[in-house]
């Protein structure tokens, strides 16, 4: 498992592009997915992760996993990537986790081209888990490389980023079954290494307690790595 991108919900596309662009970043626009209601575009780093710029592109989304989330704009899920998920929902670590099933999804391209892959989403009764996703067409296609990865502003990579949930041991050990990692409590918060990234997991700050009340559990915060060591952070 390895990290591969996070979802950044934004009000106006063509605005967010042109606002993470005057910070530094390379942004790619991404085309619009197979649903028709949302639309994206990419800020791609060095190791193959990536944010995900998505807008919605109807005012009614029906029942879209992410509609609950339009007036909270900011970062509301990662994504972990996998090679093989029916093989992986189908053995007894998935079942366990409650990855039961995939579906497939996909986008077309500014260029026309279309991208396709599965998803398998976690189970409700234990947020902060990410989904999953495996590409069905080259990687590349969906996560362009070269250009696309070299940022005015030296961004290397997604550093860490902070899920913030009700009961975090329980969320802390399952995210730790999916990564194949341990889970190494720290005070009151649960840290999990994958790869270079970091995720950690605690309960709710004082701060944030209407804020989670009104949004629901999940990540809250991440940090971008720049070249040289310095990171820039983004909550919700």
């Amino acid at each position: 498992m390895r990290l591969d991108h996070i979802v950044f919900l934004v009000d106006d596309l063509d605005e967010a592009i042109v606002g993470w662009r005057r910070e530094g970043y390379a942004v790619t626009p991404g085309g619009v997915h197979a649903d028709g209601l949302t639309h994206n575009a990419l800020i791609c780093f060095a190791d193959g992760g990536y944010i995900e710029l998505l807008a919605f592109r109807t005012p009614n989304a029906g029942a879209h996993r992410w509609a609950r989330f339009r007036s909270f704009p900011g970062p509301i899920d990662y994504a972990l990537a996998h090679d093989d998920l029916p093989t992986f929902v189908a053995e007894p670590t998935g079942q366990r986790l409650g990855y039961y099933a995939y579906s497939e999804g996909g986008r077309r391209r500014p260029d026309g081209m279309e991208i396709r892959w599965r998803t398998s989403w976690p189970p409700a009764d234990v947020p902060g888990l990410p989904f999953l996703i495996e590409d069905l067409t080259p990687r590349e296609w969906r996560v362009p490389g070269g250009e696309a990865r070299s940022h005015p502003n030296r961004a290397q990579r997604i550093a860490s980023l902070t899920v913030t949930v009700n009961r975090p041991e329980e969320t802390a050990q399952r995210l730790a079954q999916l990564c194949g990692a341990e889970a190494e409590q720290r005070a009151e918060h649960w840290v999990i290494a994958l790869g270079e990234a970091q995720i950690t997991v605690r309960r709710p700050l004082p701060t944030e307690g209407d804020l989670m009340r009104r949004r629901g559990e999940g990540i809250v915060a991440f940090t971008v790595a720049l070249e040289g060591g310095a990171l820039r952070f983004y909550a919700a």
